[in-house]
Order: C-alpha cells, then structure tokens, then sequence
C-alpha cells in the first residue's frame, strides 16, 4: 500500500513538473491592440502598428482607429475640430461612436484569447480618455483580463477605479499633455502616484529630446524607450522561448531598416541564441527531474543519530 502510494505521489510530482515547463514553453494566450490619439488618418496607422509589433516580438497588433477630422497633412481645420473632440472627452467625459467602438473592440479580443487569456492594450494621448470612457462599459470581469499601458495619456487609468489586471500611466515630465490631467500633476508633485495595489502606475519620464511637441509623440524617443521596455517585460511573460526565435528570425532583418534603432537586428540575435538555450534547459529539466524522481534517485536526507553518554 505504502509503495503504491509513493509511486502516486513521484507520478504526480513529475506531472506537476511538466506542467511547469510547459507553462514555460507555451504561456497563456495574448492579444495586443492599440488605439491612437488626435490626427491619426487611416494611413498614419501602419507605421506604428508595424514598430509595436517589432518591439513586442513580432505578435499580431489589431488597432482601433480613432478618426481624424483631418483630410490631408496640411489639414489645420481639421486638427482644430480633433482637438475641440478630444476636450468633449477630457471635460465632460462625453461618449462618442469612438468610445462605442473601443469597446466592441476589448470584446472581440477577449473572445479571441478566452477566458484564461489576456489582453494587452496601449493607449495613447486622446486615445487614453477614449479607453477610460471604454472602461466604464465593461464589466469587471472582462476589465481582470485586460493589461492597460498609457502613454501621454489625457487621462490616468488606475486599479483604483478599474480592476484592470495592470495600468501603467507613463509621462513625460515635459508633456503638454499634463496641463489637463490634473491627477497626474498632483502625482508628479508629490513625486509618486500608487493605485489599488503597491504597483506604482504613474511614472514620469526624463525628456529624451527636451522640446514638449516632441516628447508627446508615442515613436519619439522619450516614450520609445519605455515602449521599449513594456515590449520586453512582454517578451519575457507571454512570449515562449520557441515564439522568441521565430520573432528574431522573422522580425530581426525587417527590424534592421528601422534607422531609430540601429542596433534592433543584433538585439534580436541575440535574443534568438538566449531562447534556443532556453528551449534546450528546459526540456533538459523536465526530462531529469521526471526520470530522477520516477526512479527514486532524488536527493534522500538519512537521520542523524546521537549518541548518548
């Protein structure tokens, strides 16, 4: 009875082990999507889209649109009118058919990655109030599955009043942007800004470039470089060792043109030989861990016996 119990116990423990490094392997379904801020037209769309999709490893990235008023680059008319829409949302938090169709948008995703998946969303300047009006719309538990990532946002989105599984508000401590984000302000004068948890959601930015204009735009280099970041702290969670390589072999020479990043096609290289080693460390643990304990091999602790005098 004892022996059959402990052969129990040794299967389990290695069943217990390959589902760790399965996990490992092959981590929960994600999907990314982005929403823009004012003066988007359809054609500015694909350049950031493409560069997010490069940062994050290669992964599909579904975008949510926000229209422009605007009709062509020299269209001054229409980025007043954007911005007059923007200020409805900042002010009088008024819902709009932009704000109907983020919403949609976050469910379509969700149903994409399924109830243990998780959503990845990046929101930037009038598209932050957009996703903060959104969030308004959603139930709790779709808000669980959704990591929010802000950058220059007109708005803040905390846990505190959404039960995201993540929010991260970044800015720029030169952004224009914050002289209508009063709770950003009052975070950068006290120098920090926690939300529901000990997670700090609010940072600020030193500027990258020193002229504001520029440091609000989400691909300059203030907001790149943290882009940068997120793009890794992804990697690292959601991305297996095997969709790793295939980003840097895939991703690697098209990333290489991208002359803001000149060193992007080593990096990816790099990351390729680190995955593959990866890959190979954890098939090698499942393999001796399972066959160690099956065999009864694993470390055993004889008791010491004292002698008595």
């Amino acid at each position: 009875m004892r022996a059959l119990v402990h052969f129990y116990i040794l299967v389990a423990s290695a069943l217990w082990t390959a589902h760790s490094c399965y996990g490992k392997l092959l981590p929960r379904r994600t999907k990314l999507t982005w929403v823009n801020g004012i003066a988007h037209m359809p054609e500015h769309m694909s350049d950031p889209t493409f560069v997010i999709s490069t940062i994050f490893g290669g992964v599909k990235v579904d975008y949510c649109h926000n229209p422009s008023s605007m009709t062509s680059e020299s269209d001054y008319l229409g980025f007043v009118k954007d911005g007059i829409q923007a200020s409805t949302h900042v002010m009088m938090g008024r819902f709009t058919p932009e704000v109907d169709s983020l919403v949609e948008h976050l469910r379509d995703a969700l149903k994409q990655v399924g109830r243990n998946g998780r959503v990845i969303h990046i929101a930037h300047s009038q598209g932050s109030v957009i996703t903060w009006l959104a969030a308004q719309r959603l139930k709790p538990e779709e808000c669980k599955r959704i990591e929010i990532i802000s950058f220059g946002g007109a708005a803040t989105i905390c846990t505190s009043e959404f039960p995201f599984a993540r929010c991260i508000n970044y800015y720029s401590v030169n952004d224009p942007i914050l002289n209508v984000v009063p709770s950003a302000v009052k975070a950068l004068k006290s120098g920090f800004s926690f939300g529901d948890g000990m997670q700090q959601e609010i940072i600020f930015l030193a500027s990258r470039t020193g002229d504001p204009a520029t440091d609000h735009g989400l691909l300059n280099p203030t907001y790149l470089e943290a882009l940068v970041w997120e793009g890794q702290r992804y990697q690292s969670l959601f991305l297996s060792p095997l969709g790793q390589m295939a980003g840097a072999a895939f991703v690697g020479p098209l990333s290489s043109t991208v002359t803001w990043f000149p060193n992007f096609a080593y990096e990816m290289t790099r990351r390729a030989f680190i995955a593959m080693v990866r890959i190979f460390t954890l098939l090698w643990e499942l393999v001796h861990v399972t066959i160690t304990r099956l065999l009864g091999k694993g470390e055993r602790y004889d008791p010491i016996l004292l002698k008595t005098s």
